[in-house]
């Protein structure tokens, strides 16, 4: 059974210029939905989207001080359900 998630926000990935969300490798794979609404309250991505440990791993790791790792994928490279 794959677990599902929600984004609250998408991060400003810097390093790619572009919104990306991140994901705990820990956590794949996974069935993810963003839930960020513009200054209108439309939700910005309406869809669902399956991360798999394979896809996830050709994107960069950021590594948190607790030793979580996660997994920095640009909304632009998921693909919805």
């Amino acid at each position: 059974m794959i677990s599902e998630y929600t984004i609250r926000e998408p991060i400003w990935d810097g390093g790619s210029k572009q919104r990306a969300i991140g994901i705990a490798e820990f956590r794949l794979p996974c069935k993810v939905s963003i839930d960020y609404k513009d200054e209108h309250g439309n939700i910005v991505y309406p869809h669902k989207y399956i991360i798999t440990k394979e896809f996830a791993s050709q994107f960069r790791v950021q590594t948190l001080s607790n030793d979580v790792r996660l997994r920095i994928i640009p909304i632009s490279q998921l693909e919805n359900l």
